[in-house]
Formats: C-alpha cells, structure tokens, sequence
C-alpha cells in the first residue's frame, strides 16, 4: 500500500508522509461474520458474536472464566499501565488473552483505552465511535464521551468514524474479558490505520496528557506474525517481543521492518497492530512506566487442530513502572547523540554528497549501532563561504536515522529548488550541518513557543512551511516576526494565518556540523 501523505512541506523540500499498514485477526480458513453491524440509536452492536466467540451470554461467559481460570497472575513490582492483547477467534488466542486479563481481577479502572487496527476502512489520523455504549453477549459498556471529546480537542486527526468502527472486531473481542474482570468502567475505543511515527507519537503524546491523575488503563489490541510455518513464526515472534522489552517504540518499528525483508515465506506482517503498540507503548513511557513483561506467548499452531503450515502468533504483554501518573516534560533530542554518532552522520553525509555528486550513485550503509538504526527525522543543510547552500528535512521519521540523512544530503546537494545542483569543485568549500528532530507537537498558542529552542511548523489546509531553531538565532527575529516571515515566505499563507486559526507544531533538535575541509568542527560542541 502507498504512503498516505497527512501533510505537504512545501518549506526546504520537506515531506511528512505516513506509513500505512493493514493487518488481519484470524488464521487463513477461520470463520468470519458474515455481514456487518450497524450502530443502532447510541448502541455500537456486536458485529462478530457467534464467530470470534460465542454469541450465547452462558456459553460467552463460562468460556472467558474458563480461559482465566486456567491462569496464575505474575506480582508486578510497579503500578500496571498497559497490556498488549491479542484479537483473533477465541479458539485460537483466547487462551494467550486470559494471561493479560487476569492480571486485572481485583482492579479498578475508570476508563479503558483499547487501541485497535482497522482491518475494514482506511482513514487518516483515528478513529473514534460516536455511540453512548458499546454491546456484547454480556451486556453493555458505556463510551467514555467526555474522553472522545477531549481527544478530539487534543489531537486535530480525530475524528467519529462509524464505518471503521461498525465491522471491526479488534476491540469488540476484548471487551467480554473485560467485562468479566472489571466491575465498573468506561470504555475509549480508537482504531488507526495509518502507523507512522508522527501519528503515534502524536496520539500517545494526547493520550498521556488527557491520562495524568486519572485512573486508566490502555490495551494495545494486537497480533503478531501473520501466515509463516510454525517455527518461522516462533523466531519472528521471539525477536519482535525483544524489541517490545525495549519499551522503545522506534526500535520495535526497526524489528519489524529488517524481519519483513528477509524473505519469509507467507509472512504478511510481524504485528498487525504495530501502530497501536507504538502509540500505547510511548503513553505508557510518558506516563511513568519502565517496564515490559512478556506474560505469554503462543500461536494459532498451539491449538487444537491447528495447523502448523501458516500460522498466526500471539502474545500478552503487561507495561508497568513505579512512577506512573505524571507526564514527563518535553524531551529534547539535544545530547541523545554522542560526539561519535555525531561524527558517524556527518562522514555518512559528506561521503554521500561526493560520490553522489561524483558518480550519480548512492552509497550503501552497514551499520550496527541501534541509535542510528532507530526511525529518525532529521534536516541536513549545507553552506559554503557562509551562505546557504541547500537545505532538505524531513519531519516524520519513517526510515532509519543513518538512511534518512544520507538520503536527505543527496536532496540537499541536488534538488533543492533554491539552488542548481551542487558540482564538483564545491565539494572542498561545503559545510554540512545535520539537525536531528524530536517527534513534532502541537500547540494550541503561539505562547508555547521558545524560539530559542523551537523549531516551528505552520500548516493550513494544503499549505505549510517549516523553520529550524537556527533561523531565530542567526536572523534575530523575534516570535512574532518569525512567524509573520515562516506563514508568508514558506508556506505561502497570509502573514497573519498564525493568528487566525493556521494549525502551528513545534519541535526541538539537536545539531551539529562538519566544516569544510581544513577548517575546525563543531561535532559536540
């Protein structure tokens, strides 16, 4: 599937573009719904009763208790933030769910947020429900209303979508386990299928803001390798969980992507609901938690009667730390990098340009230090004899930080369309300076801005255009002008758009650079 672009840079050549990837919940040959469910007045109906699990409230209710019953809970030593649960027909994964859900009994939650995969609609941004209750076999639970509203208010990609919501079932098949665990709670349900960084990180960073101080608990509703042989998927699974340990959201993005390049027959995907666990994973670290325990892992070979030819893998997972509750400041990707992986980027940079603009060919990169492996944006800008020179970026980050900045040193030596393209006898008088962005964050007012720590991004309708931190420090504008100067010689809006309405992010980087030849560096400075 093609990238969906949720924003057009027009500033510097940037291009925010979003990943989008569809997953199924069943093993090839299991039964589905046939048909789909409606909402009827303010009710989201079952729409997968009698498949996924029994639609009969006795059969339902003594299967789940059967399930939990078969399960001793693990003492955490930390406050439970999270679960990672598995979405598929009872039979097959049922059995894994009941190790994430037993660890509830005895708890209490005013609101569940359950993240989900959309297998059915494509939209940008998430998917809210607009019911007051949601149903199952066993009864009702009611839509925390108040929750959708403030994350709508929160996050501008948000939006009531009933025909995502009507068929699916990621959320509806946890929903029977919840109800048999919890006493009392809400329900916040949210399906995405656009699994970029920038979603993520900008759905975990509402979701914590809207969680501090109150009781919550989110579940990322997921399964694993899709459709490879048994013992494939056991491998693919077991390095996939290594890299939800991390509790890092980027390096489970780069897991996924170095096991789907490496040929395996019928593996589909590694984790059907990647964006899910990317965005639960980053609330729950914004929320306090430090740690990730595997509770269990099996796939859908494990059942009874089930195949191991092409097979689907499951896990429960609970996120958990000691200070949960409070949401952390503002991180800056400033220090992140030491002088070395400084030196690393800029020698990769420098090297690209001259074989690039030698040859017309792009260097391959063997890397092994994860902090370059990770999905990073970054700008990469050069100047010669103290005058711009080209300046490329990207602000999503949806490659490998090393490949994002060969990448966008290429751009900015030749298709910045500012200048023509860079020629040989430059390359001795080129400075290259690499900026590596932290994940962008709205604000509501042009008062959060710092701008001698922001970068900023001014986006309305089709229209955006983009500044670095660099530009306050080096013009000496102040906010005001900077952002008459950012809406109308960047993104082409009115200079005034900032004040009537026009979305503003802000983000912070860190950089460093590489003079030319012969002249001092300013790498960990």
């Amino acid at each position: 599937m093609k990238p969906r672009a949720w924003m057009a840079l027009i500033a510097a050549g940037a291009v925010v573009a979003a990943g989008m990837v569809l997953g199924c919940g069943m093993p090839q040959g299991a039964s589905r719904a046939a048909g789909s469910a409606q909402a009827e007045g303010t009710t989201r109906a079952p729409a997968v009763a009698g498949s996924f699990y029994p639609g009969e409230p006795g059969a339902l209710r003594a299967e789940v208790q059967r399930y939990l019953g078969q399960v001793e809970p693990k003492t955490l030593p930390g406050e439970l933030v999270a679960l990672i649960v598995p979405h598929a027909g009872y039979v097959y994964s049922g059995p894994v769910a009941a190790y994430a859900y037993r660890q509830l009994q005895g708890r209490r939650y005013d609101t569940v947020v359950v993240v989900g995969p959309s297998h059915h609609a494509l939209f940008p941004g998430i998917a809210l429900t607009g019911a007051d209750e949601w149903a199952t076999p066993l009864g009702s639970v009611d839509i925390d209303r108040t929750a959708c509203e403030a994350l709508m208010k929160a996050y501008p990609n948000a939006r009531v979508f009933e025909t995502a919501h009507a068929p699916e079932h990621c959320i509806e098949v946890q929903l029977p386990f919840l109800q048999t665990v919890l006493d009392d709670f809400k329900l916040l349900p949210i399906l995405m299928v656009d699994f970029s960084e920038q979603t993520c990180s900008a759905l975990a960073q509402a979701l914590a803001q809207w969680a501090r101080g109150r009781s919550v608990l989110f579940i990322a509703s997921s399964d694993m390798s899709h459709y490879p042989a048994y013992e494939d998927a056991v491998r693919i699974d077991k390095e996939t969980l290594n890299s939800i340990e991390t509790l890092d959201a980027a390096k489970v993005a780069v897991t996924t992507r170095k096991l789907m390049s490496q040929g395996v027959p019928n593996l589909s995907t590694c984790l059907c609901g990647e964006g899910p666990v990317k965005a639960v994973l980053q609330a729950a670290r914004l929320l306090g938690a430090n740690r990730v325990e595997v509770l269990r892992y099996a796939n859908s070979g494990n059942a009874p009667g089930g195949s191991r030819d092409r097979v689907v893998g499951y896990c429960a997972v609970a996120v958990y730390g000691k200070e949960v509750g409070t949401v952390k400041p503002e991180k800056s990707v400033e220090g992140e990098l030491s002088p070395a992986q400084q030196q690393r980027l800029l020698s990769v940079a420098r090297a690209t340009i001259e074989e690039y603009v030698r040859t017309g060919r792009r260097i391959e990169i063997e890397e092994s230090d994860p902090a370059l492996l990770r999905l990073g944006a970054a700008f990469v800008t050069l100047r010669e004899k103290d005058e711009l020179r080209g300046c490329i970026g990207v602000l999503e980050a949806s490659a490998p930080l090393i490949e994002t900045v060969r990448d966008r040193a290429i751009m900015a030596a030749t298709r910045d369309p500012r200048f023509p393209p860079v020629g040989a006898q430059e390359l001795p008088q080129l400075e290259i300076e690499v900026s590596v962005l932290s994940p962008l964050r709205r604000v509501e007012s042009a008062d959060e801005i710092d701008i001698s720590k922001h970068g900023i991004v001014v986006q309305e309708g089709p229209q955006s255009g983009v500044f670095l931190p660099q530009v306050a420090q080096e013009t000496g504008w102040s906010r005001d002008v900077l952002l008459a100067h950012l809406c109308r010689d960047k993104a082409g809006l009115p200079p005034d758009a900032w004040k009537r309405g026009a979305n503003l992010y802000v983000f912070t980087v860190q950089a460093f650079s590489s003079p030319a030849p012969g002249e001092k560096s300013h790498v960990g400075d």
